[in-house]
């Protein structure tokens, strides 16, 4: 059976065209979104520094980032899935009390910031293995 011929051009060149074309513009889109969701997790840690109550801006920071890590690969940003996933992975740990374990939480913030600021698509090559790497071993997901 296969695909639907395009009846306009009568070939499939014309709807892979189409699609990447959709997709290009999605992941312009999606950029913006990357860097308002960002921005969104920095003003939940500020209220969250400043004193505001754990439970609510701990879940608050989750599902921002159950967002981030759902949306990234799906327009070229595996390495924001995979710090999304490792944000998502921690909150869930329950570490999150002493100094260090919250600075374990703002390091993914500064992260996924990192890496919508300088565009990082893709697994992120060197920069993004060097960040995965890091996130693993402060979080315990690694020997490391």
């Amino acid at each position: 059976m296969g695909f639907p011929k395009d009846e306009a051009t009568g070939d499939y060149d014309s709807l892979i065209a189409q699609a990447e074309a959709a997709v290009e513009a999605l992941r312009d889109t999606y950029r913006e979104q990357l860097a308002n969701d960002v921005a969104a997790l920095e003003e939940v840690w500020a209220r969250l520094e400043g004193g505001a109550p754990a439970e609510a801006t701990l879940a608050e920071l989750h599902g921002i980032a159950h967002n981030i890590k759902g949306q990234g690969g799906s327009f070229g940003y595996d390495l924001v899935t995979e710090i999304g996933a490792s944000f998502c992975d921690y909150l869930r740990s329950g570490k999150r009390s002493s100094a260090d374990e919250r600075n374990i939480i703002h390091m993914h913030i500064r992260m996924l910031k990192t890496v919508s600021e300088n565009n990082i698509s893709g697994d992120g090559g060197e920069t993004g293995r060097r960040i995965a790497e890091k996130l693993d071993v402060l979080t315990g997901r690694s020997a490391g």
